[in-house]
Parts: structure tokens; sequence; C-alpha cells
């Protein structure tokens, strides 16, 4: 069986690729690929290829595939689900039964969002973590709770951008 780094490698390369120029920084990479991605400027089949012997192409390409072990289904096979709200970020899977909101930043205790409205009944997790989290709709603020083991970054299940999963109902 292939590792989870395995099967991902070649979605990091992809992904990483269709960024249109090389970004400075490998935060600013994984920023550009998010944006790109949830913006829907990606290319169907991107052909730049990353230089690997670059050593500025391969920590970038190091740093995002890391974070997409973790967060790569909020990336891939998904498509663009509203404007962008402060730091967070949206997109949706091709069946339109979820909906991903990505946290440039650790949003604290909670996220407040008047972007995302799930409906009754929906399953709210953060992906790295395995318990689903408690969620109320206070008007027009979707309130989500983090996990309290996560007000330390040491437990954060990657870094930079954190991804909050809205699984709808089954109908």
């Amino acid at each position: 069986m292939k590792s989870r780094a395995a099967i991902w490698i070649p979605v990091a390369v992809l992904l990483l690729a269709a960024c249109r120029s090389l970004p400075e920084t490998k935060q600013d990479a994984l920023r550009a690929l998010i944006a790109d991605i949830a913006e829907g400027r990606v290319d169907a089949e991107p052909h730049q290829a990353l230089t690997p012997t670059d050593p500025t192409q391969s920590e970038h390409f190091l740093y995002v595939e890391t974070w997409l072990n973790v967060n790569a289904e909020a990336l891939t096979r998904v498509r663009p689900a509203g404007p962008r709200e402060g730091n967070f970020t949206f997109t949706r899977s091709l069946d339109g039964r979820v909906t991903y909101l990505i946290s440039d930043g650790w949003p604290g205790k909670q996220v407040r969002s008047k972007v995302l409205r799930p409906a009754p009944g929906s399953r709210v997790t953060m992906l790295g973590w395995p318990d689903p989290l408690p969620w109320e709709q206070l008007g027009a603020v979707c309130v989500i709770e983090t996990p309290r083991e996560m007000a330390d970054e040491e437990n954060h299940p990657c870094e930079q951008a954190f991804v909050f999963r809205v699984e709808a109902p089954a109908r």
C-alpha cells in the first residue's frame, strides 16, 4: 500500500506547477496555490514543470506537499465556492455536498463566517482532526468551535492554512 506522501506527491507537483510564477516564499507558494484553485484560475492540464534541483523550488514543493498530506481534498477535484472573506477562502467538491473553508492562519477559538451557510444537520470537521466540531448558525454568521487542544500551536495538524470541512447531510 502506498503512503499518503507517495499518493500526494504527483498532486503537489501538478498543483504547484499550476502557479503562474514562482512565489518568493514557501508561504506565498501555498497562498498562491489556494487562491488559484479557489478562484478557478488553474489550467486543467498545466504543463509547467518544477525543477527539482532548484533549491527554492524544492523548498516550496516540500512545504506545499507537507501541507497537502493533511489538506489535499480541499484543493483536488473541487470548484470555487463563494467570495473570499477576510482570511477565508472557499472551495466545494464537484458533487456539491462538501464545502471547504480554508483559513490562512489559525482562526482562534472560533471560525466566524458570513459566507458559509451549512444546511441543518451538516457535519463539520477540521482536516487533520478526527472528531466532529460543534457549530451553529447565529443569524447571518456561521460559528464553528475549534478544538481546545489546538490552542497550542504544536498540536496543529499542519502549518499556515487550516481546512474546515462542511458536509451536507445525505438526501
